[in-house]
């Protein structure tokens, strides 16, 4: 008899998890500006912004199969913070340095991925995106072979 039970909720436990895996929104990260101070935007338009409940960004440098990280932010309390964009380096009102930023360099492959939640009090899901990105010929662009924006990597 136990057992039954045991296992019926096993498998609402699993169930739940699954739908809520499901429920999660991708959100665009486009990276644009120098190598020095790259910025981060969120949304499918590059040319027009949105705010997005951020909870944290990351950078990593790419090489073969390794992931270094060179900055990350997380934002206190582990609660979203609605922004526009993100400034490698600079550390938004709310949020701590997790790793501190290093010097950026042309050529080399950089991941950024960040996360948070979307929707209002009642419909609150989480989102992620970001994308692989290099900086060439005086400007960023996706690296080859990564995930496009906004999809998962």
């Amino acid at each position: 008899m136990k057992r039954g039970a045991v296992l019926r909720i096993g498998a609402a436990l699993a169930t739940a998890t699954v739908v809520l895996a499901a429920c999660s929104a991708m959100i665009p990260v486009n990276i644009s500006g120098g190598l020095e101070r790259p910025v981060a935007t969120f949304g499918a338009d590059p040319a027009k912004p949105e705010k997005a409940c951020l909870g944290g960004i990351a950078v990593h440098e790419r090489s073969n199969a390794m992931m270094r990280p060179v900055w990350s932010i997380e934002a206190r309390g582990r609660d979203c913070r609605g922004l526009r964009q993100v400034v490698y380096g600079e550390t938004p009102e709310g949020f701590e340095t997790t790793v501190e930023a290093a010097a950026l360099k042309p050529g080399v492959r950089y991941s950024v991925f960040g996360y948070g939640m979307t929707g209002g009090p009642l419909s609150r899901v989480p989102w992620r995106g970001g994308d692989e990105v290099v900086f060439e010929n005086g400007q960023w662009r996706p690296a080859g072979g990564s995930a496009a924006v906004g999809q998962e990597p």
